[in-house]
């Protein structure tokens, strides 16, 4: 006799563990590819009154004295489900802020630019992740520098410190000095955070392109995604649609169409690090194409598999309990991706609410970007608040907390209706 067949001949309803299982949960659908369309909040499991609030905030930031102006986007499931303009393009002015306004970048450049571009040349054969660097930047000479691979760089584990400043040379010497800088410590050992190392890591990008980086991203990258707003030094047709940013140590007037980071300023506007111009829209577009598996509308950028590792823990040697102890520790030391930034639930510039496995990327003029995988679920927040001078811990948490970048990502989160 099987187990159980006491109860057949009583009728299932009085046999409970007869019951029929209940069917599976449905897998969630796949990732959109786009194209992003607008569709109402309510459609993709999320609250427009709740969206309209974080907007508010934000508003009241800019009525404070925050930062002049911002757009900001949110969309889920491939569909734009809130956008928003408020403030002026340039502090004490007149022209207000529209969802077409480019705004000055700064760091969101290493990922937008830098490191899918070098990841567009893995993918079609002419770069390796386990190549020196030193075979495409010959000037990169030192005690140590033939072991940093383009693996270390694109992850922020060079070797190379934050920055060094050169100012008073010819471009050509400047890269130079960039170029001969000592290690200060072993490539692929600890992360820290590093301009100098995706400035140069730009010239690896073009000499293994042939081309210079601000043609290769648009050609392989902006282009065929539709970023037609997307650009480095921008013309000047396009300088009334242009967010200016604050003045500098070493330019009293305001900035507005130039990179306001003044060693990308010296170098020509054109770097690995910073430079880059673009609308919220774009930049969603380039999150969704990650998100989508290195695919959006049909055009395929990257391979999947480049996709997930180009968002995946780079840096397992990294225990991102220690290193996240505070807002600037949390963006020099705690573990990255290729070029992006990677959540951690205390001190992350995309609040404490994403899931684990989220991933985003601050400029530092106050420009955020946060993709949550496991909700399928996009934010971008663009300011024109401006670097903060001088550009130090106080500065970083001032910057962080005038803009509430945090908040914003929260918001966003709580947003969401459907979970339990």
């Amino acid at each position: 006799m099987l187990l159980g067949s006491a109860c057949d001949p009583a009728p299932a309803s009085q046999c409970p563990e007869t019951k029929a299982a209940p069917p599976p949960p449905k897998p969630p659908p796949p990732p959109s590819t786009g194209p992003l369309a607008p569709a109402s909040a309510e459609s993709v499991g999320m609250s427009a009154a709740r969206i309209e609030d974080v907007f508010a905030r934000l508003e009241r930031r800019v009525n404070d004295g925050a930062f002049p102006g911002f757009t900001a986007l949110v969309a889920r499931h491939g569909k734009i489900v809130g956008q928003h303009a408020y403030g002026k393009k340039v502090r004490g002015g007149d022209e207000p802020v529209t969802l077409d306004t480019l705004f000055d970048l700064e760091s969101l450049t290493k990922v937008l630019s830098t490191a899918i571009s070098a990841l567009v040349l893995v993918d079609r054969g002419k770069l390796r992740l386990d190549d020196p660097a030193v075979k495409y930047l010959t000037t990169f000479q030192g005690e140590g520098k033939d072991k940093v691979t383009v693996r270390d760089m694109l992850r922020y584990s060079s070797g190379l410190p934050l920055d060094n400043h050169f100012y008073d040379d010819k471009p050509e010497e400047i890269w130079r000095k960039m170029s001969a800088t000592p290690l200060e410590y072993p490539p692929g050992s600890k992360v820290e955070y590093s301009d100098l190392t995706y400035r140069l890591l730009g010239k690896v990008v073009e000499a293994a392109a042939g081309a210079t980086l601000d043609v290769f991203a648009r050609d392989a990258v902006w282009k065929p995604l539709g970023m037609v707003d997307t650009t480095y030094n921008p013309p000047p047709e396009l300088h009334s649609r242009i967010a200016a940013t604050g003045a500098t140590t070493r330019r009293a007037t305001v900035v507005r169409g130039a990179v306001q980071d003044d060693q990308d300023f010296v170098l020509g506007g054109v770097c690995g690090c910073d430079g880059v111009f673009s609308t919220a829209k774009d930049v969603a577009v380039f999150c969704q194409m990650v998100l989508g598996g290195g695919t959006y509308d049909g055009k395929r950028i990257i391979g999947a598999e480049l996709a997930s590792a180009m968002v995946a823990n780079q840096t397992p040697f990294v225990d991102a309990a220690k290193a996240d102890t505070s807002p600037l520790l949390n963006l020099l030391s705690t573990p990255k991706g290729y070029g992006w930034e990677l959540f951690t639930p205390r001190f992350s510039n995309g609040g404490t609410r994403l899931s684990p496995g989220s991933y985003g990327k601050a400029g530092g003029a106050g420009t955020f970007m946060w993709i949550d995988p496991a909700r399928e679920l996009i934010g971008v927040l663009l300011t024109n608040h401006g670097l903060p001078v001088p550009f130090d811990e106080r500065g970083w948490n001032r910057l962080l907390d005038e803009t509430s970048c945090a908040e914003f990502f929260d918001g966003v989160v709580g947003a969401v209706t459907d979970e339990k």
